[in-house]
């Protein structure tokens, strides 16, 4: 399973008419980490302080949020079968 979503890192996907690149898988979900290429935003140091401007990034749950099926997100980025596959995999 892992390494089926492990080989999307890089895949690129259009949402709400942004760019965004998958560029992390975390195990532990599993979750799927995006990134933004479009926009940047500016991101705060630890007292709150303005400190550059980065591009945000986005975390999904594969499953969608009745745990019934994959994230409509993820099912753009797999075949029917890697779909089934994987859906079967994470319904344990």
């Amino acid at each position: 399973m892992h390494k089926l979503l492990h080989n999307l890192i890089g895949q690129q996907i259009t949402h709400e008419k942004k760019l965004h690149v998958l560029i992390e898988v975390m195990d532990d979900g599993p979750y799927l980490v995006f990134q933004c290429r479009q926009d940047k935003t500016i991101q705060c140091n630890q007292y709150g302080n303005a400190h550059r401007k980065s591009a945000p990034t986005y975390t999904i749950h594969c499953l969608n949020e009745y745990q019934d099926d994959l994230h409509p997100i993820l099912k753009n980025l797999l075949s029917k079968e890697e779909q089934k596959q994987l859906l079967d995999i994470l319904a344990m």
